[in-house]
């Protein structure tokens, strides 16, 4: 008898201590977690409007201006240029910009 009291008692005091951890609307996220659903990607000062990848030599043109890998495009260097698009060394992180940011139809050539 004295077990089964004493572990009513625990039980009560662990579901109070929880309650006091939950929020109180259960549909919302506890106070100072983040919400990733409303995280939105950062927007790239960067844009690819062409793609030409092929055996040789691969060129973009970002930004309006045509670039090999090496090349500087507003402040960015050039390190890879492939069909998933242009990887960009930005303030020493690297950025890949794609097509598929863009809206609407693109082609990719390929001179495979």
């Amino acid at each position: 008898m004295r077990k089964l009291l004493l572990c009513l008692c625990l039980i009560g005091v662990w579901s109070s201590a929880m309650a006091e951890r939950l929020p109180a609307d259960p549909t919302q996220p506890a106070a100072g977690m983040f919400n990733l659903l409303s995280a939105k990607p950062a927007v790239s000062a960067y844009t690819i409007s062409s793609l030409v990848t092929g055996k040789k030599k691969n060129t973009a043109v970002v930004n309006g201006q045509r670039v090999e890998v090496g090349d500087l495009v507003d402040n960015a260097t050039v390190l890879s240029i492939s069909r998933e698009g242009v990887m960009l060394d930005v303030g020493n992180k690297q950025q890949l910009i794609s097509l598929s940011e863009r809206k609407g139809f693109s082609k990719v050539k390929s001179g495979k």
